[in-house]
């Protein structure tokens, strides 16, 4: 298996920004409960939904932001 050469880059990722913020929100509303009664389920499903989707479409836009590591040679 092969692991990301600028893993210590990977904060930068969009990808990865999205699920964080995806995380996020779904803890503040598990552990919010007046935030559960304001929001409906059905709403709360769609955002999810779609941020879900985002994480995969933005998965595909190349990053200029992460810099490239030079290949270390193998042993």
């Amino acid at each position: 298996m092969n692991l990301i050469p600028q893993w210590q880059q990977l904060w930068k990722m969009y990808s990865v920004q999205l699920a964080g913020l995806l995380a996020l929100l779904n803890t503040i509303a598990y552990f919010w409960p007046s935030l559960q009664a304001l929001v409906s389920p059905g709403l709360f499903a769609a955002v999810n939904g779609l941020l879900a989707a985002a994480i995969a479409v933005v998965r595909a836009i190349p990053q200029s932001s992460i810099t490239p590591v030079a290949d270390k040679p193998t042993v």
